[in-house]
């Protein structure tokens, strides 16, 4: 060939084999690597999206048929910025420098900052740094007016207590680490939903088009809205009467609780503690114990306001006739140790029914109750039977159920080495034992009710569609005593009443109450410096048959020498005549 066809020629060769390549090149391109592309390209247009759930909100009774809000959701934003983007692309685009980002966020955000700006900075590749979280709306939007770029946000939101501090240690709160007291922790699976996604195809702004196979929404489940039977108006009652009560003795009461509960139902109305703080800035809070819910997780000694049931136990075995008598010599010998009347009743002496025992609220009548159902001797079946009212029977020593954080507290066994005469003559009115508030009141609700003990319970239904959603009534667990020991049981207590308090009570209504002085321990021994005053009862009409309607426990720790008979009582009678008067409960003249 010539030199001319040759040149053809290879030419000719060099098009087919560019042609070639490029045929080749397509060919592995959309056959061979065909699902890497459109990996890749649904990368960038198909975005997948979290869908958060909204948190359940809290209610509270409002009267009978009402709920108001107690914790409810406000939508905040978290705000971030993208160093790397901010660091490498400076001065282009728009973009501006770091200081001056810093600086107008800077003057928006304020104290609000959650971190300092050497440590945004400190990393240029790092790609998302949270610089602020809960901000308000009329925040984002100045930050969104500025018209920052590599400044991003998010929807979140944050809890809100319309009430401020009323119910705070019941309520609880969240922290940011999902650490939660009060009713947020113990039913946050229920408040708690579950997040969902969506998978979707978006246009070059990143916003979703509502068309395609390839969209996948998953919803996200919202958590319960509960409603509490914590009445609104009953509670704000019980924390104002404790304030009150802590603030007028200046310091001579170191914390205060109180509970409100209907005895026929277990249904708690009110519970409440004082000092209180705001759930909405926890954090502020510089002692820790004041997030305590003492009602329930604070076992300490009743002193007598456990007398009823160890009175109740002998009468219920039938060792015990009310109307018997016992000579009181103002002190009674244990083994090695002597126990004594309290100072209010050391002058009561000489002969007395166990009425008048109780009435007085000696320790030596409670003591001589022990030996009744030992006949005679504190016996080790003595023991064993109050241990069973005490702990089998009524519940103390042991968690009631109640949907919160609850103590177990403690009741030793007359099989335990400590569980000798002594420590069990002791217990009889109230020491050597330790329950918390709630045992206590739903044991003492099932004592005056006829003998049915209901779990105690602070759920009254769930909020859907604006509406309550009442939960399923609950029935009683057990028998504690029979109805005719119950209705002794009231007798003896409204006789209490009477030397205690009853001239504050309006006539016509059945109030009976029982209080109590615990000394407190120091270096091992007891001592009057500091005691718990306490005071235990229940109200209701005076109509033949009528059971009571509310019981009110009341428990006041003093930094020095208080009596449940003069500091406790004033704070049963006032919560009780609010209730006579809330309830509406009409007079038997």
């Amino acid at each position: 060939m010539t030199s001319r066809e040759w040149r053809y020629f290879w030419l000719r060769f060099g098009l087919v084999s560019v042609a070639l390549i490029f045929l080749a090149r397509l060919f592995f391109v959309q056959i061979v690597e065909h699902g890497k592309y459109v990996r890749e390209a649904n990368a960038m247009r198909i975005k997948q999206y979290e869908l958060l759930a909204k948190r359940g909100e809290v209610y509270f009774m409002d009267g009978d048929n009402k709920v108001s809000p107690a914790i409810l959701n406000e939508r905040t934003w978290t705000i971030f910025v993208d160093p790397s983007f901010i660091i490498k692309n400076a001065g282009t685009n728009g973009v501006k420098k770091k200081e001056y980002v810093q600086e107008k966020l800077t003057e928006v955000l304020g104290d609000n900052l959650i971190v300092k700006w050497e440590k945004v900075w400190e990393n240029e590749d790092n790609m998302y740094v949270e610089i602020a979280k809960q901000i308000d709306y009329d925040t984002v939007v100045k930050i969104k007016d500025i018209g920052l770029k590599g400044v991003g946000r998010k929807e979140t939101s944050r809890r809100v207590y319309p009430n401020g501090t009323m119910a705070a240690q019941l309520l609880g709160f969240m922290n940011a680490e999902g650490t939660a007291s009060g009713v947020e922790g113990a039913l946050n699976d229920r408040l708690t939903g579950t997040n969902g996604s969506l998978k979707t195809v978006t246009d070059v702004n990143e916003i979703p088009i509502s068309i395609g196979n390839d969209n996948i929404e998953v919803p996200a489940q919202n958590g319960e809205s509960i409603v509490l039977t914590i009445d609104e108006n009953i509670q704000r009652k019980a924390d104002a009467v404790l304030e009150d009560v802590v603030k007028r003795y200046n310091g001579g009461i170191a914390a205060a609780s109180a509970i409100v509960m209907q005895p026929t139902t277990g249904k708690v109305w009110a519970m409440a503690n004082y000092p209180t703080y705001n759930p909405e800035q926890y954090w502020k809070e510089k002692d820790a114990n004041v997030y305590v819910n003492r009602v329930t997780e604070t076992p300490y000694e009743p002193a007598s306001t456990c007398k009823p049931f160890t009175y109740a136990a002998a009468i219920d075995t039938g060792k015990l006739n009310p109307d018997s008598t016992y000579t009181n010599y103002g002190y009674t010998k244990v083994d090695d140790r002597t126990i004594k009347n309290a100072y209010s009743s050391a002058d009561v002496l000489g002969q007395l029914t166990f009425r008048k025992a109780l009435d007085y609220s000696l320790n030596t009548g409670s003591v001589e109750v022990l030996r009744r159902m030992g006949d005679g001797e504190i016996t080790k079946s003595a023991r064993k039977t109050l241990y069973n009212y005490f702990h089998d029977i009524f519940g103390l020593g042991e968690r009631t159920g109640i949907e919160l954080f609850e103590s177990k507290g403690i009741v030793i066994s007359p099989d335990d080495s400590d569980g000798n005469a002594v420590r069990y003559a002791n217990m009889t009115f109230g020491q050597g034992l330790n329950p918390t508030m709630i045992q206590m009141a739903a044991a003492f609700s099932s004592l005056i009710n006829g003998g049915d003990y209901y779990t105690p319970t602070v759920i009254a239904g769930t909020y859907e569609d604006g509406a309550l959603k009442p939960a399923e009534a609950k029935l009683p667990v057990r028998r504690t005593v029979t109805k005719a020991t119950s209705t002794e049981m009231r007798r003896m207590l409204e006789e209490v009443r009477g030397q205690n308090g009853g001239r504050h009570d309006p006539a016509g209504y059945s109030i009976g109450v029982k209080t109590g002085t615990a000394e407190t321990l120091k270096n091992g021994h007891y001592t009057s410096e500091k005691t718990i005053a306490g005071a235990l009862g229940f109200g209701g009409s005076k109509a033949d048959g009528a059971l009571p309607e509310y019981v009110v426990m009341v428990r006041l720790d003093g930094n020095r020498l208080l009596w449940g008979s003069t500091d406790a009582i004033p704070v049963f009678t006032e919560i009780s005549n609010f209730m006579l008067e809330y309830l509406r409960i009409a007079p038997q003249i």
